[in-house]
């Protein structure tokens, strides 16, 4: 959904529900975020994001309605605690980034709405189907099970001399396991050998991109994990001194110099997932909120091709749907 079919969806009529309700009951509603970052600097793009779709229904923080963030700062030892802090403030609905933060939000609450962005939680068992959750929870999931898949495709395609692969995983987080799952299986099919890195710091990626150039790595694939978004400059970076293209989850990688990148638009999911914040205000059961499937983009750096000696194959090019220069 973008801005424009967002707007028209609610129309002008977006602001006096919220009035109507603060008046009635004295109290205007409160939407606890739980981010998987460390602060609100490293959530700045998302965040103005969710805020901005907000806006656009009438939600001001402060005056239409009170935000509570809570930051994970990527510590899993803090996670339930935080939790438990926004359900504490009595909040009307949770929204929550990634794996981590939504894992402590569902032990810690089952009556309390949480919409969250960036799970699959049929693969959690949390929900029997994505088209009807049931329970306290919906969202909009950009796992899928044929994603991991593709980024290992589209990069042997963009490169076909590759045939081995460093596969840069954070393993505490959620989801990892299902992802090197479904790598390996592809890894297979395209006939491409891999070495796993696991990592958990800043500093252990600088140690594993150097062990990968002395093991004649030829490209890296970046799993889907806050670590890596927090930390997709020094990844970037790093490929360039090691010599090693690389892809990652999401076009934000890209955008700071690494090769390529297929994934979600994470500012535009952000700003969607305010117009669902608000069907839950508005007293829709969450259970009954399909869960959302985003559109993936498939993103270039030819530039970074530039600098690593990377000639793109022509028929690669039609099928970005970005390409920086």
């Amino acid at each position: 959904m973008r801005r424009r079919e967002f707007i028209g969806l609610v129309g002008g009529a977006a602001v006096w529900p919220i009035a109507v309700r603060a008046q009635q009951s004295g109290r205007i509603p409160v939407v606890g975020v739980f981010w998987a970052y460390a602060d609100a600097e490293e959530a700045a793009q998302i965040r103005h994001s969710l805020l901005m779709g907000l806006a656009e229904l009438g939600y001001i923080p402060g005056k239409t309605f009170i935000l509570e963030e809570r930051h994970a700062n990527e510590v899993p030892e803090r996670l339930d605690t935080l939790a438990a802090e926004l359900i504490a403030l009595k909040v009307d609905v949770l929204v929550s980034q990634a794996g981590g933060p939504t894992v402590a939000l569902h032990r810690a609450t089952s009556t309390i709405p949480i919409f969250f962005v960036g799970v699959d939680p049929v693969l959690q068992g949390w929900t029997l189907s994505l088209s009807k959750p049931g329970g306290n929870m919906s969202g909009i999931s950009q796992i899928s099970a044929v994603t991991s898949a593709k980024r290992l495709q589209l990069l042997q395609k963009t490169i076909p001399t590759i045939s081995h692969v460093a596969l840069l995983r954070d393993p505490i987080n959620i989801g990892a396991t299902f992802e090197l799952s479904h790598l390996s299986s592809a890894a297979r099919e395209l006939g491409l050998s891999y070495d796993v890195f696991d990592v958990s710091t800043g500093n252990d990626i600088d140690q594993a991109f150097q062990r990968m150039e002395k093991q004649h790595i030829q490209a890296v694939l970046a799993f889907s994990a806050s670590l890596f978004s927090s930390e997709r400059k020094r990844i970037a970076a790093l490929g360039l001194r090691h010599r090693l293209a690389v892809m990652g989850p999401s076009r934000y990688f890209v955008e700071d110099g690494s090769l390529l990148s297929f994934g979600v638009d994470f500012p535009a999911i952000w700003y969607d997932s305010a117009y669902f914040v608000d069907k839950i205000l508005r007293g829709e059961r969450v259970g009954d909120i399909p869960v959302q499937q985003p559109k993936f983009y498939f993103c270039l750096n030819l530039r970074t091709a530039t600098l690593l000696g990377i000639e793109i194959p022509s028929a690669m090019l039609p099928l970005a749907d970005e390409t920086i220069k």
